[in-house]
């Protein structure tokens, strides 16, 4: 079991993925799964969120339901014992 769970929820977010992503691999820690629950991007989000190839990484792309609904099926997906957002 992974230690962290870190779930980021996306819409529209081209803009700033690709540095958010860069920064949770950055870190020092390693004992972690990033979850990316895409909100049904119009923009071309997932594709720069498939640019990156590490393991530790699950994309989850939904149609758009809200900002709730995407953090809880963030939770879902979630195996860490601890969980960020």
């Amino acid at each position: 079991m992974v230690q962290i769970s870190v779930v980021i929820n996306t819409y529209n977010s081209s803009k700033f993925i690709g540095e958010t992503i860069q920064t949770v691999l950055n870190q020092s820690f390693q004992d972690f799964e990033l979850i990316i629950v895409d909100d049904g991007s119009k923009d071309n989000t997932l594709e720069i969120v498939e640019t990156f190839k590490d393991p530790r990484i699950q994309v989850y792309p939904y149609a758009n339901g809200g900002i709730a609904k995407s953090r809880n099926r963030g939770i879902k997906h979630a195996e860490g014992a601890y969980l960020s957002f």
